[in-house]
């Protein structure tokens, strides 16, 4: 029986056409966008503005 995250990452790569590629390609936008909120929301906290030198936090 798979487990819920395995249900998640099934149903991930069944809304990508059965495609791993696409799938992970959907998951990265994806983290960039979040990187991209909470580059934001520190910015805001510190009353900084982002900027592009920042890159990603990983």
């Amino acid at each position: 029986m798979a487990n819920r995250l395995d249900q998640q990452i099934d149903r991930i790569v069944a809304e990508n056409g059965d495609s791993l590629h696409d799938a992970l390609r959907a998951l990265m936008r994806v983290n960039e966008c979040l990187e991209a909120e909470l580059e934001r929301l520190r910015a805001a906290s510190v009353g900084d503005r982002p900027t592009a030198e920042s890159g990603s936090l990983h």
